[in-house]
């Protein structure tokens, strides 16, 4: 799956280039051009650069959290991906590559696989629910091991078709042109403006930092409808429903000066973190018998909290 590409944008959060990442970098390089201009001082064309120079100088906000980190917050959105009996995906040959669908929505899996399975009765395929994080990771790792490189393995994520049409609608009333939205909007991620927040947890090791409420993104428009409903009339009347593609809001993350956004968990995440508290319930003592791993993974990470938690920035 890439992420990286540059999507929609995030309208209202501007994005910079960096071009210095540090201020003792910005300083360095000042010193560098005063002692440029002191050498220089009576050469016109050396002036002209030192201007050209000078307006370029800005210190980008150092990155709150890694590429790495950023992925982390993928943790709490469940795919569901086509394998056999062993768990080894089951990519589909496409024109000129393999393609590893992972869906975002558990109905639209469960319905490719009874397609897959009326075609091959044979093949004993079943569905496998992987954290989109852990999944990535995955796929980088088949890229790598595939023999065959002349048909290359892409992974897309597939939005559910309601969650498609509301953000191509958003769009388009935004003004952008169904050329663009094809190009641009791969995997529909909705928030708000002004943002959305969770409240903040206190840093560790620092008793006297505030605590920083949390901007949160959704990844479908009725988990965000539903969070929006539970603001008070008077917050909720100003907030203006958002979309943007998945690799703008990772971008996002990543170059903020601070952490300050989550992803809400899915719906099916809950359902999959209540089942394996089920599971995990009706499993006798570890001591009397080993466990049985559960066949389908599961996200590990705690959700940040139920949806009446969420205010109006």
């Amino acid at each position: 799956m890439t992420v990286t590409a540059y999507r929609c944008p995030i309208r209202g959060m501007p994005v910079t280039k960096p071009v210095i990442r540090s201020a003792a970098s910005k300083q360095q390089l000042q010193q560098s051009l005063l002692m440029f201009l002191i050498k220089y001082r009576h050469n016109p064309v050396a002036k002209l650069l030192l201007l050209t120079a000078s307006f370029q100088l800005a210190v980008a906000p150092a990155q709150a959290i890694s590429e790495a980190e950023a992925l982390k917050k993928l943790a709490v959105v469940p795919v569901f991906v086509l394998t056999d009996s062993k768990g080894v995906p089951l990519p589909i040959a496409k024109d000129k590559s393999l393609v590893l669908p992972l869906y975002l929505e558990r109905a639209k899996a469960e319905a490719e696989l009874a397609i897959l399975q009326k075609a091959n009765p044979s093949l004993l395929a079943k569905l496998v629910a992987i954290p989109l994080n852990d999944m990535t990771a995955k796929v980088k790792q088949l890229q790598v091991q595939l023999k065959d490189k002349s048909r290359p393995l892409v992974a897309p994520v597939i939005s559910s078709s309601a969650d498609r049409q509301q953000a191509t609608l958003m769009l388009k009333q935004q003004g952008i042109s169904d050329k663009k939205i094809q190009e641009g909007l791969a995997v529909p991620v909705f928030f708000t403006k002004p943002f959305m927040s969770l409240a903040g947890t206190q840093p560790a090791n620092k008793a006297t930092a505030p605590a920083l409420p949390k901007l949160v993104f959704f990844m479908s428009y009725a988990s965000l409808q539903a969070a929006i409903a539970k603001v008070p009339p008077a917050k909720r009347a100003r907030l203006e429903p958002q979309v943007a593609d998945l690799s703008a809001v990772l971008r996002q993350i990543i170059q903020s000066p601070q952490d300050r956004y989550v992803i809400f968990p899915t719906a099916d995440y809950f359902q999959l973190v209540e089942k394996q508290r089920q599971l995990n319930q009706q499993r006798p003592d570890p001591k009397a018998q080993p466990q049985r791993p559960s066949p389908s993974p599961t996200p590990t990470s705690q959700p940040p909290g139920p949806a009446p938690a969420l205010q109006a920035k």
